[in-house]
């Protein structure tokens, strides 16, 4: 069984990445590095992460999961449904705690692990950090400063701190996650300069060795940067750079069991319940009040006697306001890539699974299966009884 690698979360001990707490390295960013870099990608290298190959009678088997808040508000809620493999067994949620005060307060930390433990799925803490051209401490409560301007930067530091030791393999872009959220990106102008978001995505392929045992993993991720430059009138140029970064999706199994198009899979059916969404709007709105507060403060101590700076801090807080809701939103917003599947047992008549399957089945144990063999029969293959499910156009 491989060791957990800081990787699974038990409700007893939480173990998260803290890119807010104080292990997060200290950053005062130069005016080039404020903007975040463009991600590269060598397409050969990673071409089997987009398109595995797959015999005609490949199959898996799925059952629907959940990630559940259990305490966070009156009673507890499925934050998150997603479909995990068949027998494995989940552990984790979202949870809540003022180790998690630079995220709003909670952090999503879910797993799910095979029946010998060689492989495991996970959903780590969304992050969020700061950084500025002017040596100012963060501005949001909880948040450390740190120098990662892209995705790239971000699954690097992820890497060493869930899996130390690791060895980077591979980087790709995600474009296809980033155009998901095109949406959240803007230039904004302010009356002494501007902000300007991006959305970056990228999967990184990592190798460690785990008692003799080969391994290989992946790690993917979003992140939504905003950097707000702001002409002081006085010759020269401030730049404060404010990331957030969507839950990383994570992957681990032995050297040749790492099958690229079904995790692919499972990370496309994550999707939010719109419930908890809502109720998680509200806290974040709240957040952000309290955010700006401390920006007020910090601002008026720097700039007290410049004239513009009510003004820049009503620019703030309307991007605040409108960016508390899209942060709620955007963990489902990058998980499409779905076929929709007619399902009477299914809530609403309908469920959707990965498109990169040829066939999709629902068995009488609630349990799904996708594959590509036309002529697979589950009675004679799994024997559980079971029907196709009609794609819906």
């Amino acid at each position: 069984m491989i060791r957990r690698h800081r990787f699974a979360a038990a409700a007893s001990a939480v173990l998260v990445l803290a890119a807010c707490s104080d292990s997060a390295p200290a950053a005062r960013v130069g005016h080039a590095s404020m903007e975040p870099a463009a991600s590269s990608s060598r397409p050969a290298a990673m071409a089997s992460l987009h398109a595995p190959p797959r015999t005609s009678a490949s199959r898996r088997r799925l059952v629907p999961s959940g990630i559940l808040d259990a305490t966070g508000f009156e009673q507890p809620m499925v934050a998150t449904t997603l479909f995990a493999p068949h027998g494995w067994l989940a552990r984790g949620g979202v949870f809540w705690g003022r180790e998690f005060l630079c995220t709003n307060g909670y952090a999503f930390d879910w797993s799910a692990t095979s029946p010998d433990g060689s492989a495991m799925i996970g959903v780590l803490p969304q992050q969020r950090w700061e950084a500025n051209t002017y040596g100012a401490a963060a501005t949001t409560p909880g948040c450390s400063l740190a120098p990662y301007t892209s995705a790239r930067d971000l699954l690097g530091a992820t890497l060493r701190q869930r899996f130390p030791g690791a060895r980077e393999l591979d980087f790709r872009a995600r474009p296809d996650i980033a155009r998901s959220l095109a949406h959240h990106e803007q230039s904004q102008p302010t009356p002494m300069g501007g902000i300007r978001t991006r959305v970056d995505a990228g999967e990184l392929l990592f190798a460690f060795d785990d008692r003799g045992r080969a391994m290989r993993g992946t790690l993917s991720v979003a992140v939504i940067l905003s950097v707000m430059r702001t002409d002081t009138g006085m010759g020269a140029t401030m730049e404060a750079l404010s990331a957030n970064a969507l839950p990383t999706f994570a992957v681990v199994a032995p050297d040749g069991a790492l099958d690229f198009a079904f995790f692919e899979a499972i990370r496309r059916s994550i999707t939010p319940n719109p419930a908890w969404e809502q109720r998680i709007a509200r806290h974040d709105r709240a957040i952000a009040k309290v955010a700006l507060d401390e920006s007020r403060r910090q601002s008026d101590a720097l700039l007290a006697a410049n004239d513009w700076t009510s003004r820049l801090l009503q620019d703030t807080w309307n991007a605040a306001g409108v960016s508390a809701d899209r942060r709620a939103r955007a963990f489902g917003e990058a998980l499409r890539g779905v076929q929709g599947y007619a399902d009477a047992d299914a809530p609403g008549g309908r469920v959707d699974l990965s498109a990169t399957y040829g066939h999709a089945w629902r068995l009488d144990d609630g349990s799904y299966v996708l594959t590509d063999d036309a002529g697979f029969d589950p009675w004679r293959d799994l024997q559980v009884a079971g029907r196709a499910l009609q794609p819906l156009r």
